[in-house]
């Protein structure tokens, strides 16, 4: 962390004058006005640090696809939600990191959750590169990962969303992609790929084709970009044109399998020190005395839905058996006053965004996303006063 430069951004770049200018920039360079807070000032990351997230994430990733890891994941698929023709790597890892502190009092980063689903990959990039272009630094700051320029940013995203086809013949898959607190993202993800959104409900089936409508005419969908939640169409009732088991002729831009085996219930399994202590709620022995160490989280949730911070035994009582499966009970991570604000310190949580070609060994970290307040949870619904929310790393020395 870098809290010199915190400190100067604050004092000698900010004013809220240039903050409601880049706001309103923002706006115009996403295409829309962003609904979410974004905080006053990006995140600064130490060169070093961002190795430390960089190999961390990267490592965790890893040992996500060990045979032992795999067999065991197989656990996380429903009959009703697996989908056929399984990619034997996931295209995308997102690793979330609480900045923490070690008993020498040396920032580490701890993981909150991970998810081998897409995240805001246009949108961050977006943002990270409106941040520099707006504010002019005097030293140099990256905003991506791996050595990455503009270009080959831009061109890694196109490789993986769309293959090796046109933007007509692939989506952006979600349910009801206008009224999405994510569209931003669907939006600056058209901008640099071409790939434009499709409703999941307005999908057409042909025997094992899918169809989506493009300038007037059923174009077939021979690539998914899948941004779809499964807990969303279940909350909503949601009739699909299609089975999820249905063996279609399609490429999936994120198999939705790994939505389900690369998630919460990946962390009982790992051992990776940056991984905190986790324990599904069906193999307690016994309700822990110390509850207050533990947070309970619902393994297929996203944006902290459903995440109890201070846990009773009642919670977990109150849970049917039948449904315990779902639940793990995590350690608690003490998150570090990290952040300069001139309001006082924030809590930072770091994601770290990988894409995973499969002629690739490893995956590669591309691009961040920092979440930041004051309160006991990082998610943008949990921070709504100044100097807190959404923002984008700048990495530096």
């Amino acid at each position: 962390m870098l809290p010199e430069f915190q400190r100067e951004f604050a004092e000698r770049y900010f004013s809220q004058e240039k903050y409601r200018q880049f706001l309103k920039e923002l706006d115009d360079a996403v295409g829309m006005k962003i609904e979410y807070r974004v905080s006053e000032m990006p995140v600064f990351v130490s060169n070093s640090f961002k190795h430390e997230l960089e190999t961390a994430a990267i490592d965790i990733a890893v040992e996500c696809m060990l045979p032992e890891h795999l067999t065991a994941s197989n656990g996380s698929l429903k009959p009703e939600y697996t989908v056929a023709n399984q990619n034997p790597k996931p295209l995308f890892v997102i690793v979330d990191f609480a900045v923490a502190l070690d008993e020498n009092g040396n920032f580490i980063p701890k993981v909150v959750e991970l998810q081998g689903f897409p995240s805001l990959f246009g949108y961050q990039f977006v943002l990270a590169k409106h941040i520099k272009d707006f504010y002019q630094f005097d030293r140099k700051f990256d905003h991506t990962f791996s050595g990455l320029s503009n270009e080959d940013y831009v061109s890694l995203m196109k490789k993986a969303l769309l293959g090796n086809h046109t933007p007509d013949e692939c989506c952006l898959l979600e349910y009801q992609p206008h009224l999405q607190k994510t569209r931003p993202d669907f939006l600056c993800t058209n901008k640099l790929t071409g790939i434009k959104e499709t409703d999941i409900c307005s999908v057409r089936k042909d025997g094992n084709l899918l169809f989506h409508e493009r300038n007037g005419n059923w174009q077939q969908i021979r690539r998914i970009y899948n941004r779809t939640i499964i807990d969303e169409l279940n909350d909503n009732n949601v009739t699909l044109p299609f089975n999820w088991g249905d063996d279609l002729d399609v490429e999936w831009a994120g198999h939705p399998n790994w939505y389900f085996r690369i998630s919460k219930y990946s962390l009982p399994f790992l051992h990776h020190k940056s991984v905190p202590k986790s324990i599904f709620l069906d193999t307690l022995e016994s309700i822990p005395s110390n509850l207050d160490d533990y947070v309970l989280k619902p393994l297929f949730s996203f944006a902290g839905k459903g995440v109890i911070i201070n846990p009773t035994e009642k919670d977990i009582l109150s849970i049917p058996k039948e449904g315990r499966g779902n639940f793990v009970l995590q350690e608690r991570i003490t998150y570090a006053e990290s952040l300069y604000t001139p309001l006082g310190m924030n809590k930072v949580e770091l994601r770290i965004m990988m894409i995973w070609l499969e002629e690739w060994e490893k995956p590669v970290p591309v691009m961040s996303l920092a979440r930041t307040g004051r309160g006991p949870m990082m998610g943008v619904r949990y921070n709504s006063v100044e100097w807190s929310g959404s923002t984008g790393c700048l990495f530096g020395d």
